[in-house]
């Protein structure tokens, strides 16, 4: 028993020495010795034919060892220009969705064209370009499928979707799938003379592609030039049924009685820039070990931080009747 007893003694000793250091390491740095790093112009643009705006979000980063009067908040007074080397424009901003909006009915995206971003705030200006992909992949077929996941206390039913599309051949490409269903369902709406009513809506659903472990929406045909391609499983939860308690304390349960009227499916080929940004966010949200190196985020803004990026898309449709 002594034995055990000086055993455990030691190992608290040992840890109590490891947690001393460990606080040592954060506490004992000097202030001068901390990185001196500036607040940065954050801007993300995504630009595309099949888009009816062109829409940039201009941020700012907050220094995380320097002082700094940076919010981190939406900028709203700066300067947003467009060109393709031979006309621009300048983007304005939108009060009400806090971004700067231009529709393409004044500045049309053309697949193949490159493009280059200016962003001032008076302080700070960044530029950055992108090119938009020549050609759009050919969405060969599509499966539709159902999945039912059982819970403690409800069923989730979901709706699952597989596309296979064939790859442009020659060229470095890399894709996104993105799909959403149109719904119409019953919902519970508050009522004055009543405690609620059975109300029909209509709804868009969007498909989520990262809920298998290591699978997500972004594909490249590395290695793999001209093949035929097979997307992840998308991943859509159907509404689910509310419980009510009316005002004389009876409980009426109200079924969204669901009905898919279309599934709209499409393909995005997208430039290097687009694909980087966001696998390199996949790869640090998917870091779950504290011991792994930080991941820097890729940017392709000059002088800042962000993403500036473009997409060429094939769209299909599958419609239900009536």
């Amino acid at each position: 028993m002594k034995k055990l007893k000086s055993i455990f003694s030691i190992a608290v000793i040992a840890l109590s020495l490891m947690l001393a250091a460990c606080e040592s390491m954060v506490t004992d740095i000097p202030e001068a010795k901390l990185p001196k790093t500036e607040s940065k112009l954050v801007v993300n643009s995504v630009i595309s034919p099949q888009l009816p705006y062109i829409n940039v979000i201009v941020t700012e980063s907050i220094p995380l060892f320097t002082k700094t009067d940076a919010t981190g908040d939406r900028i709203e007074n700066a300067t947003v220009k467009i060109s393709d080397g031979v006309h621009e424009a300048t983007i304005p901003f939108d009060p009400k969705n806090k971004l700067y909006s231009l529709p393409q009915s004044k500045f049309p995206i053309s697949a193949s064209k490159t493009y280059s971003l200016f962003v001032s705030d008076g302080k700070r200006t960044v530029t950055a370009e992108c090119t938009v992909p020549k050609q759009t992949p050919v969405i060969k077929s599509y499966e539709i499928d159902s999945l039912v996941t059982s819970y403690a206390l409800y069923q989730d039913t979901a709706v699952t979707l597989k596309m296979t599309w064939q790859d442009i051949p020659k060229d470095t490409n890399y894709y996104r799938t993105s799909a959403f269903m149109d719904i119409d369902y019953t919902v519970p709406v508050s009522s004055d003379k009543q405690d609620f009513i059975e109300k029909r809506i209509s709804d868009k659903f969007e498909f989520n592609w990262n809920w298998e472990l290591g699978r997500n929406e972004f594909i490249s045909d590395n290695q793999l030039d001209g093949s035929l391609f097979t997307s992840s499983t998308g991943r859509s939860s159907l509404p689910h049924a509310q419980e009510k308690t009316r005002s004389n304390g009876k409980s009426v349960t109200i079924y969204p009685n669901t009905k898919i009227t279309a599934i709209n499916m499409e393909v995005y080929s997208i430039d290097k820039h687009y694909y980087k940004y966001h696998r390199s966010q996949a790869i640090r949200d998917n870091s779950d070990s504290p011991f792994t190196e930080p991941t820097l985020i890729y940017t392709n803004i000059k002088g800042g931080l962000g993403c500036f990026g473009a997409y060429n898309a094939a769209q299909l449709k599958h419609s239900y009747t009536k």
